[in-house]
Parts: structure tokens; sequence; C-alpha cells
């Protein structure tokens, strides 16, 4: 599904090998959809912190609820029809957006003269996001393996890098420090580039910041691999396991995030999170993922997988937050 948005209307248009349908122009919205956003985001971030009075249950529920009502209000009618027209032969659903702040990963597909209920889009297939202008890679290299862990990591962060080290027999290195990362990105001397870290986000403040030794690592920062394209040969896989890591904000003429500036410099993929994420379901998301993508599975059904696990605690919506940029169906490489 392609997404544009022209600061006042969406057009969507839905692409398959059997169909190609005409662009639709949904209707214009009679509020800005970051505002929208925004609160929603604040609830989210209570339910992460244990903090919205919500039962598990009611939690869940709230949730299927801001799905079904964003399936409802974003999505033009043709597009719901169309999708109930090639649900039965969709192996993976790729959203491609550019400058547009929607969380697609929370839609929740329901209709009154359809008596399928399978639950969030996210649950049915493997879902993930390609930004205009990216290339499309088939292979995401796992090895040389590179953690960044700051000198004060979240919880579990250590034990994160341990499970991951273990699970990636290969050769590793930790880094802590902005100078020498910088180095080794712009180099394009890295498999797996895997963040175990706080991110800060605040549109006011400039959009997402990651503290490390040396000075905060910023979007803007990558600026010079984004124009030699310096990732582009191995193809790496970029994790940020932090809060909020695929936040983005209005930068001169696109939008600055994490998943646009990597992705631009050749990353194969890449993988963050919309809000505030729990550390120890963080963790969870992380050992399952790898674990599915490193015994075979692709991309998009190692994401999947992830999901599905970290979704047993109903109580936690951390497994609705993970966003995730590149081609479903690319596989891990050992280089």
């Amino acid at each position: 599904m392609q997404v544009r948005f022209d600061g006042e209307q969406y057009t969507f248009q839905l692409l398959s090998e059997s169909y190609l349908f005409e662009p639709v122009l949904a209707r214009a919205l009679t509020a800005r959809p970051s505002e929208g956003i925004e609160r929603t985001v604040a609830m989210l971030r209570t339910m992460a912190n244990e903090s919205s009075g919500y039962t598990p249950r009611n939690t869940r529920a709230w949730l299927e609820r801001m799905g079904i009502g964003l399936w409802n209000d974003m999505v033009p009618d043709l597009i719901k029809d169309q999708f109930w027209q090639l649900r039965s032969s969709i192996g993976a659903f790729t959203i491609a957006c550019g400058q547009d702040a929607i969380p697609w990963e929370l839609l929740y597909p329901l209709s009154s003269a359809n008596d399928t209920d399978a639950g969030f889009l996210v649950e049915q297939f493997p879902v993930l996001r390609r930004a205009y202008g990216q290339r499309r890679s088939r292979r995401v290299s796992v090895t040389p393996s590179l953690y960044v862990v700051p000198a004060r990591p979240p919880a579990n962060a250590r034990q994160e890098v341990d499970a991951l080290r273990h699970r990636i027999a290969a050769e590793s290195h930790e880094i802590c420090d902005l100078e020498p990362l910088l180095e080794l990105v712009e180099a394009g001397d890295v498999g797996l580039l895997h963040f175990a870290c706080h991110n800060t986000f605040s549109a006011e403040a400039g959009g997402s910041s990651i503290a490390i030794g040396g000075g905060p690592l910023i979007p803007g920062l990558l600026n010079r691999a984004f124009m030699t394209r310096s990732l582009a040969q191995r193809s790496p896989l970029v994790f940020i396991n932090a809060c909020r890591s695929a936040g983005a904000i209005p930068e001169y003429t696109k939008l600055m995030g994490w998943a646009e500036q990597f992705m631009a410099a050749g990353a194969g993929a890449f993988i963050g999170t919309l809000w505030a994420v729990r550390s120890d379901s963080a963790l969870t998301f992380a050992e399952a993922f790898y674990d599915a993508l490193l015994t075979g599975q692709t991309l998009g059904q190692a994401v999947r997988t992830a999901r599905l696990t970290t979704a047993a605690n109903v109580a936690d919506p951390t497994w609705l937050a993970y966003t995730v940029y590149g081609d479903p169906a690319a596989a891990a490489e050992y280089q």
C-alpha cells in the first residue's frame, strides 16, 4: 500500500501481483493527524509505564478500538474493499510512506459486511514499511556485529547484548563513544548494528537523540553516510531497541529520523519503536526476532514471530510499537 500526504489530504494506492488499483484520494482531514497521534502515543506511554489505570484485558480492548478507529477514519472505503478482495492471497503487507507520522502498525481491519476478524493487521501478516527512494535488498548482514551500549544503559541492556552475542557466534565489538561509531558507519564497516540504549524524542528539541560518550548521536550526524551510501555494500541490519527510535520530525525538505537516515545510507533493514517500550518486553522481542531470523525465517516472518511472542503480555503494547523498514523476503547473511 502506497500512502502519500500533501499536508491536507492522503492518497492511497493498493498494489499487488494480481491487481494494479488506481490511487484513491481520502477525504480531507478536519484536524492535524500529528495532534491525534501525539495523544495516542501519550496513552501508549502510560500503558508501557503501567500507569494507565487499565486492566490487562481492557488494555487489549483499548488497543483494538484505537486500531479499528484508525482503520475506519484513515483508510478510504474503496481501499478497504480492495483489501478484503485481496486478503486471502496476501503473504506480506508493505506500507510505502513518506512524510507521515501515522502508526500504521495499529491498523485493525474490521467490516460489518465481512465476518473476518483476524486481529490487528500485524497479527495477520508480516507488515513492514518502505521509504520512497529506498533500495530493495534481499539480504541483511548480521556480521560483523557491532553493539552500541552507552555508559548508562537501560535495564536489561547488558543481558540483551550477551544474549545476542551468544546467538550470533561471530566477530563482534561493543562501542560506547560517538567518534568511533561514526567512523565505522561512514566506512561501511558494519554488519549488524544493534543499539541497546535510551532514545529521547522531542519534536520541540529537534527530534531523536541517543546519549553516548563524546556527545549525543542525532540523525543529522548520519548525513555523510547518507550522501556516500556507505552502508550499501554490506546492507547491514540496524536495530535501535529503544524508546521511540522510529520517531521523525520535519527537517528541511524531508522527514528526519533514524529509519530514513539509515535506510538512505544503504542499510538492508531498520527496526525501531514508535513509542516507549518496556525493557523486559524489548528483550523478549529482540531475542524472539533474532532466534527466528537466524534459523531461516525471512525478515518479515521473523518480525511477525517476535510480535506474537511479545504479545503474550496483553497488558503491554510494546509488541505493536516496533516498526520495520525493509524487504519482507530478505534473509540474514553472514559475511
